[in-house]
């Protein structure tokens, strides 16, 4: 008798969810206790553009890529494979392309240039990063599908429509 064994490890999309769901609470947090302090070491302008993208980032996860990456999750047996890789690569890219992006470079140059000052700052350096990577691979994988479905779909078009040049006849 076969046994079916259902598999142990959790699913991506709720992975993803979490990782990103944590790293938005862990940057507000690292704000909160860090940053707002540095006060005139760092200058208002860094601070001000990292509140600014943490909000934008917060308020776009949690009203519009947290919904599409659990509604990928919950209705997986009833959409398409691509339907399903592209709504998941439009909720990561904009996670991606309005948080993880700009605050990834502004905490990396609060850590290169102001040190290593709190245990909250060198974890919120690193979930940013990791959401970054995360984030950047998604993105770029799901680039590079659209660009090949497109560049196939345009190839293979037009050599449908011209005849190779073998069956063409020859002037003697």
């Amino acid at each position: 008798m076969r046994r079916v064994v259902k598999r142990a490890a959790p699913n991506p999309h709720l992975l993803v969810l979490f990782l990103f769901a944590i790293t938005y609470c862990v940057n507000v947090l690292n704000w909160v206790f860090y940053i707002q302090h540095l006060g005139n070491g760092v200058g208002d302008a860094l601070i001000a553009a990292h509140v600014a993208f943490s909000v934008i980032g917060c308020v776009l996860f949690f009203l519009f890529s947290s919904p599409l990456i659990y509604w990928s999750y919950v209705r997986a047996s009833e959409m398409a494979p691509q339907t399903r890789r592209n709504v998941s690569c439009v909720a990561v890219g904009t996670c991606f392309f309005f948080h993880d992006l700009p605050v990834g470079w502004i905490e990396l140059y609060l850590v290169w240039f102001h040190g290593w000052r709190s245990v909250l700052s060198g974890v919120s350096l690193f979930l940013v990063w990791f959401c970054f990577a995360v984030g950047f691979f998604r993105t770029w994988i799901g680039y590079t599908w659209l660009l090949s479905r497109r560049l196939q779909f345009y190839y293979t078009a037009h050599q449908a429509l011209t005849p190779s040049m073998r069956y063409m006849a020859t002037a003697s």
